[in-house]
């Protein structure tokens, strides 16, 4: 990093000081990675704002465990304090810890310095992706969703009120979904209001764009970019710490938000950000990832050929951004948009025989 850019940073940057590092860990901040050891202390020099924090174990014999981590957003100048706990291979976070050798630890951050690595701004080309990646994801969305410290978990929830299983049809089988991770819930084929006639079951269920109303109002004060926030939540979730709950709630945004003609008429700027933030997530994505996860089941093709049929043609910034999406999605991974594909019968709509 150039010495302009350190002074900015020295002005405003926070630091995590992690204690105790075992040997042989993968640790990691946004899009960067390091092997450390026991002099690692930790990162400083952290631009304010979201940063996921993560790190993974590796055995003797050089395996490498679960990625495991948390969402902070990072006021300036903050010192977060972690220790590593041997005992659980976890951090302990400041609840659990000494809080007079806390605040010890940040009065004394400058004797850290030199174990301290900076946050890497040089090229700032990551550090940009990382801003356009989480762009809408608010402090309050991250409390909401993850309320263990921004924890992503991968332990199996056993709370009884929670519906534990998501239907994984790569593997043939359910998985169990993550403890602390509460995404908004909603189902794809109710997507009508309660009460609703025969008829409008059978047109909500076409068009669900009473759905979207009904979260937009109810979880997300009527704010289409908190929606959105959700949608990167979950998706950074995959991507960076392999959860499947994340998986299987952008999966369901993405559906959602393909899938309501009559909001999308109404509304064509929330739906030129969708795919804005649509078209940036899969570009994020590498080729395997996308090969292997995000076209099971020729999902994305589908969606976008579902969001081709929903945008009105009399909306040019509509039909625009969607040609620049598809021309991407065609460029980037040598794949096209299906004609004409069967819909998964746990995904058809919902008709209702007036007869």
């Amino acid at each position: 990093m150039n010495q302009e850019l350190a002074n900015q940073l020295f002005e405003v940057g926070a630091f995590i000081l992690f204690l105790e590092a075992p040997p042989n860990l993968e640790f990691g901040i946004d899009y960067n990675a390091w092997g450390i050891g026991p002099l690692f202390k930790g990162v400083k020099l952290i631009p304010p704002g979201l940063h996921f924090i993560y790190f993974s174990t590796t055995s003797k014999e050089g395996v490498q465990g679960i990625r495991t981590g948390f969402f902070h957003f990072f006021e300036s100048k903050e010192i977060l304090v972690r220790e590593w706990n041997p005992a659980i291979e976890d951090l302990r976070d400041e609840t659990e810890l000494d809080p007079a050798q806390v605040e010890r630890l940040r009065s004394n951050i400058r004797e850290f310095d030199r174990n301290m690595g900076p946050y890497p701004l040089d090229p700032p080309i990551y550090y940009q992706r990382w801003k356009k990646l989480t762009g809408y994801i608010t402090p309050g969305l991250v409390r909401r969703i993850l309320p263990n410290n921004g924890k992503v978990s991968h332990l199996p929830d056993k709370s009884p009120d929670h519906d534990s299983n998501i239907k994984d049809k790569r593997l043939g089988k359910a998985i169990e979904r993550e403890e602390g991770m509460e995404f908004t819930r909603f189902d794809l084929r109710k997507s009508f209001p309660p009460g609703a006639s025969g008829d409008e079951v059978t047109r909500y269920s076409l068009d669900k764009s009473w759905l979207v109303k009904h979260l937009l109002k109810e979880a997300y004060n009527n704010n289409y970019k908190t929606m959105l926030g959700e949608m990167q939540l979950s998706f950074v979730c995959l991507l960076m710490a392999q959860n499947f709950s994340g998986f299987n709630q952008w999966k369901q945004l993405v559906q959602l938000l393909c899938s309501c003609p009559q909001l999308i008429e109404e509304k064509p700027d929330m739906f030129v950000e969708f795919m804005d933030v649509l078209e940036f997530q899969l570009d994020e994505c590498p080729d395997d990832f996308f090969r292997d996860i995000l076209s099971e089941n020729n999902f994305t093709g589908i969606m976008l050929k579902t969001l081709q049929q929903n945008i009105p043609g009399s909306e040019p910034k509509l039909v625009s951004r969607y040609i620049k999406l598809k021309n991407f999605i065609v460029k980037k991974f040598e794949w096209d948009i299906p004609e004409d594909e069967e819909e998964d019968e746990d995904d058809a709509p919902v008709i209702v025989d007036m007869d």
